[in-house]
């Protein structure tokens, strides 16, 4: 651990010393303050420019250029929606400034390129990160507040209580751990034989008990995608299967409440209960739904809103603002399945906001990037003798294909929050594809 940490001594450069330090701190400000991951990744964007512009540096970008490149196309795109869009007021700031999240990724790149204990280091950091964040939301479990005061957050219904720690009221504690696990796996087949299997069973129950007290659907089914592919690719599948059974068993045989809510409700919400002739749906009849109603309405406006601007979409973070200044004028309804126009800040559903926000240019650079990383990951299944860097890059393509999965409601794909947490893997993506490849 000392060998690591050599990293802030004075034989490194002041500049890279300081964007190590922001980088480290980012996993825990996306728990505590997004305004200081946000300002964070700001001021590490602006030292990789700096750092762009000295010789010694700037061989490192080079193996990167097919990706930039890349990004460069989706962010053309971006910047002519917002040109296009009759909301600049709203699309401005998260349009323009886009380039910082690729600029995170990249600043991480280029410190895994540039030390070699920079993995490690990071490593030991993040873990002490996740760790408080997990310590924080037991606390909470235990006491019913966090170490900042916050109270456990109760439902309407008062039937349901759910563990948000240091994110108080927002729904994000499982959200936040389910979409850094394949990082967290990503790092641990890197680093071993450094980190036994005995720990990385235990930081696999942690993290799911967490994310099942969380209370968060979206995040419990994007942890059944991590266990998929887990088993897919691990050695002890049997182990495996008997530590996820008992998980959930012990979990739902205390946690009743949580059983109904991630199972009854959800078969209510989508009309599958019709099926099980549990309940009736007088709105519904036996329509089977995209979630729930409300979920399909907010789908059917983003689609909406994407045919009167197939092209270029009405511009980022614009749905809000599109819908309410067009629902009287296009308020169509369809009347097979009843849904109507619904406003909310976005859609819920990453690929339909994508659509409806930048258009078809847009939707198709990024499911195309979802649809090629997913047969990389099955190439890499159909490969024999797979190493440990290689499944640590399986993980890592795991940290992307979760953020893009279609067909279940998500959080907003152009909010800050959401962005960094992409974002954030993506470089150590680039560094371990980058060593494959060579």
């Amino acid at each position: 651990m000392i060998q690591s940490f050599r990293l802030l001594n004075k034989s490194t450069d002041f500049l890279d010393k300081i964007l190590i330090v922001f980088i480290s701190l980012i996993p825990l400000s996306l728990a505590i303050s997004i305004f200081a991951a946000d300002l964070l990744t700001s001021l590490s964007g602006l030292i990789l420019i700096a750092k762009f512009f000295e010789k010694k540096s700037r061989n490192i970008f080079y193996s990167i250029k097919r990706e930039a490149i890349y990004f460069i196309l989706l962010y053309l795109i971006i910047i002519i929606s917002l040109i296009l869009t009759n909301y600049k007021e709203k699309s401005f700031l998260a349009s323009f400034f886009y380039f910082r999240y690729f600029f995170l990724s990249v600043s991480i790149f280029y410190l895994l390129k540039k030390y070699d204990l920079f993995f490690e280091f990071f490593y030991k950091t993040f873990f002490l990160s996740i760790g408080l964040v997990i310590i924080d939301a037991l606390f909470q479990y235990a006491f019913g507040f966090n170490l900042l005061g916050y109270k456990v957050v109760i439902y309407e219904s008062g039937d349901i209580n759910f563990i948000s720690g240091f994110f108080n009221e927002e729904k994000k504690l499982g959200s936040y751990l389910v979409r850094f696990f394949p990082l967290i796996l990503g790092i641990i087949y890197f680093l071993k034989p450094k980190i036994s299997t005995k720990i990385e069973f235990i930081i696999l129950i942690t993290i799911s008990l967490f994310i099942l007290l969380s209370s968060e659907r979206t995040a419990l089914f994007l942890l059944l995608i991590i266990y998929f592919f887990y088993f897919l690719i691990s050695t002890k599948k049997i182990i495996f299967v008997s530590f996820v059974i008992i998980v959930f068993s012990l979990f739902f045989s205390f946690e009743k409440s949580l059983l109904y809510k991630y199972v009854n409700f959800t078969l209510e919400q989508t009309g599958l209960d019709l099926l099980l002739q549990t309940k009736q749906h007088p709105i519904d009849k036996d329509i089977i739904r995209y979630y729930s109603y409300e979920h399909e309405n907010l789908s059917y406006t983003g689609l909406v809103a994407f045919k009167k601007n197939f092209m270029f979409g009405t511009g980022v973070k614009s749905f809000y603002s599109y819908c309410n200044d067009k629902i009287q004028k296009f308020q169509f309804v369809d009347g097979y399945r009843n849904n109507r126009l619904v406003c909310s800040t976005h859609p819920h559903n990453t690929y339909v906001q994508i659509l409806s926000e930048i258009g078809i240019f847009g939707f198709c650079m990024i499911f195309f990037l979802f649809l090629k990383i997913m047969l990389v990951n099955l190439k890499i299944l159909l490969t024999r003798n797979k190493d440990n860097i290689i499944k640590s890059y399986f993980f890592l393509n795991l940290s992307i294909i979760i953020n893009l999965m279609p067909l279940i409601p998500s959080g907003s794909f152009f909010n800050n929050w959401i962005c960094l947490i992409i974002f954030f893997p993506i470089g150590f993506w680039l560094y371990v594809k980058d060593k494959i490849t060579k």
